[in-house]
């Protein structure tokens, strides 16, 4: 199932229009499997409509923030700095672009986990979910990367399974360090 529910993420994100609710609806599935629920397409298809409007004001959000940052980085590249100063402030941006996706790694898990389906309130427990557990989150940011960059040559596994990964991994590590039991 989970091939499947991946290539229907991948689908959706090829179409842009679905992309943002179906990444809602793949942290659903995720964090049912982490719950050892099970859930069946009945179920992801209910969660894609329900999480439509939920989805867009978190696609554009995390689009608005992209460009901010992908755009500081391009600008601080124009600038008659030296090098060295350009480069360090660039790694600046590039840091925060890291935090701000691992952020909503965290976010999208708590959606399921919270008792209102809030985006504000996910984005601020992700926040303060990272920032308590810094050396856990990077530790598994690394080792996360790395799998993923093992599937790469893995005939492309990544790009089959890495949704999921990266999903299952978030809301398995909020339920670990939120303590719920399994």
């Amino acid at each position: 199932m989970s091939l499947v529910v991946s290539l229907l993420w991948l689908l959706a994100n090829v179409l842009v229009i679905p992309g943002p609710p179906a990444t809602l609806t793949l942290f659903y599935y995720s964090s049912c499997t982490a719950h050892g629920e099970v859930c069946d397409f009945g179920d992801l298809w209910r969660e894609f409509r329900r999480s439509w409007g939920t989805g867009w004001r978190w696609g554009i959000l995390n689009i608005a923030a992209l460009l901010v940052l992908v755009g500081d980085v391009y600008l601080t590249g124009q600038l008659a700095w030296s090098l060295t100063t350009i480069r360090y402030v660039q790694g600046i941006y590039f840091t925060l672009a890291a935090v701000w996706m691992l952020v909503q790694v965290y976010a999208l898990a708590f959606l399921r986990e919270q008792e209102k389906t809030s985006i504000r309130m996910a984005l601020r427990n992700g926040a303060v979910l990272l920032g308590r557990n810094i050396f856990f989150s990077i530790v598994l940011a690394l080792i996360a990367g790395l799998i993923l960059l093992a599937g790469i040559p893995l005939f492309m596994l990544s790009a089959f399974f890495g949704a999921v990964f990266v999903a299952g991994v978030g809301c398995h590590a909020v339920i670990d360090r939120l303590g719920i039991p399994v």
